[in-house]
């Protein structure tokens, strides 16, 4: 996997890390997501739960009210007193009036719980009273079945739970003398409590939810909901762990909450029913809210870092075309754009150093091919003067015989120094010259000159011993000496003095020629043409620009020609070399 990613190219490479990186922070989001989730989950079924508690708690709080009610009753003494006066001998009126007060006694303890649909009072004399509706109790083996269980209890309360879940929840408790004879029976109270009101009294689900309860008691049902879709579910059948909890049940192929509780008091099991869709519904609004952010700035971070791996990679590729295109010798291509190279980053700085480094080769380039132009101009003007070179030879020899035989000297001389120069202008091994070399050329062209001008030339040299050795290239000091011959002597009238000087400069590192003459000098205009090196040799001649362009291609850009003149006290040109310097023309 390593080495997959290091034969990756960059922006792949990048591509790659930034979407780790997105996918680390979607995964990390996910998890805190849903983590939250979970914790709401949980604060939903504890709010669930707590609601389903709170019902609970007001049913048998309800519940433990109406048995402490039932137990006042049994303890009021008003009613115990009516009731010896009743089974004792009184006239009828009297019965009637204390059978009226009782009914009533019974009618206040009624009414002060809502849930008590009925109060029935019986013994065993023949009395039988019923304060309410009584709905339910129409067999009066029902009645003597719940009489006999309220006497076996000896004074205790005992709840009758319905045969049929249409059915009321009873409450018997048996009637015992509090005055003598003390707990001599008196008879039986028998609650009717409607249970479905009463549930449905403290079993107030929030509005927004279709919460439902089962009461169970055992495998039993005591109160099912009205709701259609949960009347014929068997939610006994449900396997409940603990007396609390909560679960996810699938009802009809619908899922649904159950929060369950069972009564210590009563044994009964509450069981709520919540529909899942209904209480989660806002989860899963906020989950797909999520959700949908969450794709959408999935989608945003992952076209930034496209585009940001496209930025970053873009000057590197274009770097790289650009460097392809040098390789191939396109340097004008290879240019890098200004706004690549503006760039104040790395990358920037390299573009900057490579369209550096490619105008530095464009220069070497176009100083090596000046180089070349001047060397084949320098060959071809040295092939022109190699015409049929035997034959120049020959005839000259011809002629030196011939002057030697005549005892002619002078033109023996001339012919001998002539071929001296010819013979030094068509050797093309060589390039460079030493300074004595290029001072015997010099040498024989002025003998030449002065069999030509007579005692109207004065010529000679200052040149150390220690300079003679020094390298120069061939014919640099020559062409300056035939120019002052041509522009010196021919135009002044008396004796011209042309002297060679060579000087020291730099501490002894490089020398200086100047040849000088005492002409006419020149003027200001022709000067700066000549400083501008903007002169061209007349006729076959070497010029001016071409021994400083040969000067500093052997020996570097500070080494060259200068030129001082001034009208009437001449001119001297002053020839800058490295002392005993080697150099390539």
């Amino acid at each position: 996997m390593l080495g997959l990613i290091k034969r990756m190219k960059i922006f792949h490479r990048l591509v790659f890390f930034m979407l780790l990186l997105i996918l680390l922070v979607c995964a990390g989001f996910l998890a805190v997501t849903t983590l939250s989730f979970k914790t709401y989950d949980e604060m939903l079924y504890e709010q669930a739960s707590r609601a389903m508690n709170l019902s609970v708690s007001g049913i048998e709080n309800e519940i433990s009210n109406i048995e402490e009610l039932s137990m006042n009753m049994a303890l009021d003494s008003r009613i115990q007193e009516q009731l010896v006066s009743i089974q004792g001998g009184i006239s009828a009126y009297e019965r009637t009036v204390r059978t009226t007060d009782f009914k009533n006694k019974i009618a206040q303890y009624m009414f002060s719980e809502e849930s008590i649909a009925s109060i029935r009072f019986l013994n065993t004399s023949g009395y039988d009273f019923l304060v309410g509706q009584n709905r339910v109790m129409n067999q009066e083996e029902d009645v003597d079945g719940i009489v006999r269980t309220a006497h076996e209890r000896q004074g205790s309360g005992v709840w009758i739970e319905p045969q049929q879940t249409d059915e009321g929840l009873t409450l018997a408790r048996e009637v015992r003398s509090i005055f003598e004879p003390i707990l001599e029976p008196l008879g039986t109270l028998i609650f009717q409590i409607d249970y479905q009101r009463l549930v449905e009294r403290h079993f107030r689900p929030e509005s927004s939810t279709a919460t439902e309860l089962f009461v169970l008691s055992g495998s039993r049902m005591l109160y099912r909901p009205a709701s259609e879709s949960l009347q014929r579910f068997e939610i006994a059948a449900i396997p409940l762990t603990g007396s609390t909890g909560s679960l996810l049940q699938h009802i009809n192929g619908k899922p649904y909450f159950l929060a369950y509780k069972q009564s210590p008091a009563t044994g009964w099991t509450y069981i709520s029913v919540i529909p899942y869709d209904e209480v989660f519904q806002e989860k899963k609004v906020l989950r797909n809210t999520i959700l949908l952010i969450a794709g959408a700035l999935l989608i945003i971070a992952c076209t930034i870092s496209y585009l940001f791996a496209k930025s970053f990679t873009r000057p590197i590729n274009q770097l790289a075309r650009q460097m392809r295109s040098a390789e191939k010798g396109d340097f004008s291509a290879s240019l890098l754009d200004i706004r690549a190279a503006a760039q104040m980053d790395e990358i920037g700085y390299l573009h900057k150093r490579f369209n550096s480094m490619i105008r530095n080769i464009e220069q070497l380039i176009d100083d090596n091919y000046k180089k070349q132009i001047v060397i084949k101009d320098t060959e071809y003007r040295a092939l022109q003067a190699q015409i049929n070179p035997h034959f120049l030879y020959n005839t000259l020899n011809s002629i030196n015989w011939m002057a030697r035989m005549r005892s002619d000297e002078v033109i023996s001389t001339m012919v001998e120094s002539l071929s001296q120069l010819l013979r030094g202008a068509m050797d093309n091994k060589r390039t460079m010259v030493t300074v004595r070399e290029e001072l015997e050329l010099i040498s024989s062209y002025m003998y030449i000159q002065k069999v030509r001008y007579g005692k109207r030339i004065a010529f000679s040299t200052e040149v150390e011993s220690g300079a003679m050795d020094s390298l120069i290239p061939k014919f640099a000091l020559q062409p300056v000496v035939e120019n002052a011959v041509y522009h010196a002597v021919d135009q002044t009238a008396g004796v011209c003095h042309i002297l060679i000087r060579c000087e020291t400069a730099r501490d002894g590192e490089d020398l200086v020629f100047a040849v000088s003459d005492d002409g006419p000098g020149i003027g200001a205009d022709y000067l700066e043409r000549l400083r501008s090196l903007d002169y061209e040799a007349k006729g076959t001649g070497i010029g001016l620009r071409n021994i400083h362009e040969r000067l500093q291609l052997a020996f570097g850009g500070e080494y060259g020609i200068g030129i001082e003149s001034e009208p009437g006290k001449g001119t001297c040109v002053r020839i800058t070399i490295p002392k005993g310097g080697s150099g390539d023309v």
